[in-house]
């Protein structure tokens, strides 16, 4: 019996995804630096705008009752955020002071309820000040819901409202992603280039950053009778282990070899041959799948997500040499 090894790779979203506009305003921000530390992988999507609409604060039960939308989703979700957060350990007798940013800034609403947000924060009212708290897009607040990262009730379909056109494919090894996009050619081209899903949008609010990190690396390893005991101990030490940067660099082409994005010149045709990847490493099985309810589109098909661990689709890369897409039953 030879030793057989196998690896599973579950990416999730190291931060909600970003629009463009949305990038453009935190990309400075060093809480959104360190959220994205060990994110190296990026997708840059596309979907239509979506808002928040009839968004109207509650005194009776301090809450914020609100709608998402998006355009062409005959979908409605309908949500209650309480303004009380255990998560920035606010307390009940806290006065929580709500800004409301709107996607026109030329069509400021002034009664509730409003709509057209793009986003909204909340903040501590002090008496000389406010502290800021949170800050929510529609995305955000759905990916902070779904982490049980927040207090908050939604009703509806919410994974209709998370479906990506993929659109380019890139990793940031050497650099922070925030930094690697930062004045990133083919991610000013796809603002530039694309039109707008919904005509007269501005492609800022549509394209997307999804910026991932790995969940998981779950390796398994059987071993012959004939087993070196050396390389036995080694693995058990975890010595024989492959550096996350490069398994970050198979996932790359392993995403762009099944997805085929637009924008990506190098296609990796060969994968699962690779000088950088997983490929001298000699696995027998190789999994790539994804932790968030979203699903990712591509020319020939989709690769959908689930927060089941063993749910989702599955890139599937069998003894270095076949690469193939595994749907979910």
């Amino acid at each position: 019996m030879n030793t057989r090894k196998s690896i599973l790779n579950r990416l999730e979203l190291a931060y909600a995804p970003l629009t463009g506009y949305e990038f453009a305003v935190v990309k400075k921000d060093p809480l959104i630096e360190l959220a994205m530390e060990k994110a190296s992988l990026y997708v840059i999507g596309q979907r239509p705008i979506i808002t928040f609409e009839n968004v109207v604060p509650d005194s009776f039960d301090y809450a914020l009752h609100f709608e998402i939308h998006q355009k062409g989703n005959p979908n409605i979700l309908k949500g209650k955020l309480p303004l009380i957060q255990k998560c920035v350990d606010s307390k009940p007798d806290d006065t929580i002071a709500l800004a409301f940013n709107f996607l026109d800034r030329e069509d400021i609403q002034k009664q509730f309820p409003l709509g057209n947000l793009h986003g909204f924060s909340l903040a501590k009212q002090l008496p000389e000040s406010r502290e800021f708290l949170l800050w929510f897009s529609p995305e955000k607040l759905l990916q902070n819901w779904w982490k049980k990262q927040i207090d908050c009730e939604i009703e509806g379909d919410y994974k209709s409202f998370l479906n990506y056109k993929v659109h380019y494919v890139g990793k940031a090894t050497k650099q922070s992603i925030l930094k690697r996009l930062t004045g990133h050619n083919t991610f000013q081209d796809i603002l530039s280039i694309e039109n707008p899903i919904t005509y007269k949008d501005l492609p800022a609010h549509e394209i997307v950053l999804l910026c991932y990190e790995f969940q998981d690396n779950l390796e398994f390893r059987t071993f012959g009778y004939d087993a070196d005991v050396k390389e036995m101990t080694a693995t058990l030490m975890g010595e024989n282990f492959p550096k996350q940067e490069t398994i970050f660099l198979d996932a790359e082409k392993a995403l762009i070899k099944a997805m085929e994005p637009n924008y990506n010149t190098e296609l990796f045709k060969s994968y699962p041959k690779s000088k950088d990847g997983l490929f001298k490493d000699n696995y027998n099985y190789i999994s790539y799948s994804f932790a968030d309810p979203i699903t990712l589109k591509y020319s020939q098909g989709e690769i959908r997500g689930s927060l089941d661990y063993l749910g989702g689709d599955k890139i599937i890369i069998k003894d270095n040499k076949e690469c193939s897409l595994i749907k979910e039953q």
